[in-house]
């Protein structure tokens, strides 16, 4: 399949950031909010977030100029003006109410009444906890970074995490649970991604020294059955397994096609031993 090459000089700001949000995705929700220099709270979610260290623990979020004429958000001039804000993650049982937040309500309105999400004060900082957010950070501006100065350009706040406020039914066996906080993604246009249910799945973390893709044997590469993700699982193996002693079971495929088949379902139910047991028919047919 070919791929189309975009160059953004050739697009306007509207477009590249419609490109980066379809691409980009799914990005965590930053549901800010904010207090004005005049105690005016504000409340406003964004996709361009996400966290860059714990040491100190350290987030950003971007609330950039506006694509159509470049004017800054109510959000940015909050937090520059007092140096703080919280973020909340969004869960689908507020996805909607969050919807709402975002509208471009005008200067002074405070969001909360407006989207029916409910203040609760924070700890260490003025502005407000959203109640009904499972997951949420106050926070202290540490730096801003301006990307540009025209339409789309980025602003990006980087803040220190003063504390986190934590559900704690969202808690299994000391860590968070992405089925209870139930998080909702950004994805481009009207698209959003639930991150819990069937969305989910596990992958081991790579063995310490992984035998490779180039370690695999050449009859698996060449398959037209096995996926570059079945290759994949087996290069992430320790080590190459003894292949010499493979011998076939009643009900064995024998054929390579029957064999990659039985691979990939082994592989596909998280049997690497089985898995591997079959490459070694593979490699004997």
């Amino acid at each position: 399949m070919s791929h189309r090459t975009i160059l953004p000089a050739d697009l306007g700001s509207i477009e590249t950031n419609a490109l980066l949000c379809g691409g980009v995705g799914p990005r965590p929700i930053a549901l800010a909010s904010t207090l004005s220099a005049e105690g005016i709270r504000n409340l406003s979610p964004f996709s361009f977030f996400n966290a860059f260290g714990s040491n100190p623990p350290t987030v950003a979020f971007a609330p950039n100029r506006r694509g159509r004429d470049g004017t800054v958000k109510h959000t940015y001039l909050n937090a520059v003006a007092t140096g703080e804000f919280v973020i909340a993650g969004v869960s689908h049982a507020m996805v909607h109410q969050m919807n709402v937040a975002s509208a471009e309500w005008a200067d002074g309105v405070d969001e909360f009444p407006k989207c029916g999400l409910t203040p609760r004060p924070a700890r260490l900082v003025k502005p407000a906890l959203v109640e009904e957010s499972p997951f949420q950070m106050e926070c202290r501006l540490q730096q801003v970074v301006e990307l540009g100065s025209g339409p789309g350009s980025g602003l990006m706040l980087i803040g220190q995490v003063l504390a986190f406020h934590v559900r704690e039914d969202c808690f299994s066996d000391g860590i968070l649970h992405p089925d209870r906080l139930d998080l909702v993604g950004r994805n481009g246009g009207a698209w959003y991604t639930r991150a819990s249910g069937k969305a989910l799945f596990q992958l081991p973390k790579p063995a310490a020294k992984p035998i490779g893709y180039d370690a695999l044997p050449e009859v698996l590469k060449q398959s037209r059955i096995l996926t570059g993700n079945d290759l994949g699982q087996l290069a992430n193996n320790a080590e190459l397994p003894d292949l010499s002693a493979a011998a076939p079971w009643p009900g064995d495929a024998t054929t390579p096609e029957g064999l990659d088949r039985a691979i990939q379902r082994a592989l596909g139910a998280g049997d690497i031993e089985e898995a591997w047991r079959l490459v070694g028919l593979r490699i004997h047919l």
